[in-house]
């Protein structure tokens, strides 16, 4: 068996080099002081990025699973390439790009020369943004519960009527229209239009999905995967982008600097896949059997913290990662009784 420390060693690896050249790229622009400010910042981004994002860990973990062993290489190679450099760099530049109505060269000068002018833009894009991710896993977390079939449940006093939804022919796009219609009524009217075109948009990403999950793999995601990479792959792929959506923004309170923003995250996003992998070979899912049920509630608070966001109701990453934690690590500990029986 592969020890611990194997899982993480690209991750640290990549780290170490993401550090070097931030150091680098701080000492040189104005000494140690400012190397040292630069090397504390991309830190601390690092570890909320990966604490925000342990429950997309879990989630991923549950369907890497199903996935064939060069399905799974695919996502930790080339889904990572996905997430560091597309999601982490490139995202930022295409609405940059698509806000400012410039070309990708233009949008990369203002990141990189024009911080103050690259933050408002990100802010301005901020209500669009959030309503897309919240939308899109809003679907995946009601997905999840309202299967009339699921029998065992960790919160028994609502997991059980989200079940029984799942007789209901629709039941899943009723629910998001009611939530999204609930927080859109709240959205100032200059905004309304806005919110909800993204909110539309997020929830045409994950139907699309979904019509590809049933056209060539099966009724639920995790059959889909198994029985068709590829549909596994995209859809962590999106999965991934939703997570990472807040944290690009979020990541704005703390620097406007476009490198220690794609540095943090980046080296945040490395781990996460490793603890995914981790996840996975050690069966660790396997053995706590509400882990990956509060890594779903957890996504849900996500998303209730994103159209608080999109309110302008900020609670922050730190909070957000918290939140994230606590409540799989509530997953955790209810968890013990049952494995200590095992």
């Amino acid at each position: 068996m592969r020890s611990t420390f194997s899982y993480f060693r690209g991750s640290l690896a990549f780290s170490v080099a993401v550090l070097a050249a931030v150091a680098w790229y701080g000492f040189d622009s104005g000494g140690a002081e400012r190397a040292g400010a630069f090397l504390l910042t991309t830190l601390v981004l690092a570890v909320l990025e990966t604490s925000v994002s342990f429950d997309n860990a879990v989630v991923n973990a549950g369907i890497l699973k199903v996935m064939n062993h060069r399905w799974r290489q695919i996502f930790m190679t080339v889904g990572i390439a996905v997430a560091v450099f597309g999601m982490r760099i490139l995202f930022p530049l295409l609405i940059v790009a698509t806000a400012g109505g410039v070309s990708m060269t233009e949008a990369f000068l203002v990141a990189t020369e024009q911080p103050q002018r690259y933050q408002q833009i990100m802010h301005d894009s901020h209500l669009m943004i959030m309503g897309f991710g919240a939308t899109f896993l809003l679907m995946v977390v009601i997905e999840y519960f309202v299967q009339h079939e699921k029998d065992e449940h960790w919160l028994p006093g609502i997991e059980p009527l989200l079940a029984k939804l799942g007789s209901v022919e629709n039941a899943q796009s009723l629910v998001t229209i009611l939530l999204v219609a609930m927080v859109a009524a709240w959205v100032p009217a200059g905004q309304k239009l806005a919110f909800i075109s993204s909110c539309f948009w997020g929830y045409v990403v994950f139907m699309v999905l979904h019509m590809f999950k049933q056209l060539f793999g099966g009724m639920d995601i995790k059959t889909a995967a198994a029985r068709n990479g590829l549909i596994g792959f995209v859809y962590l792929e999106v999965l991934d982008a939703s997570f990472s959506m807040d944290g690009v923004i979020a990541a704005f309170a703390i620097t406007s600097d476009f490198w220690l923003i794609a540095g943090g995250l980046g080296i945040g996003a490395m781990f996460v896949r490793s603890l995914t992998l981790y996840l996975v070979e050690r069966d660790v899912i396997g053995q706590f059997k509400y882990l990956e049920v509060s890594a779903f509630w957890a996504i849900a608070a996500l998303v209730g913290i994103m159209f608080a966001a999109a309110l302008h109701v900020e609670l922050g990453e730190v909070v957000t990662g918290l939140i994230s934690v606590a409540i799989i690590g509530l997953g955790v500990l209810t968890s013990l009784p049952s494995r200590q029986r095992r």
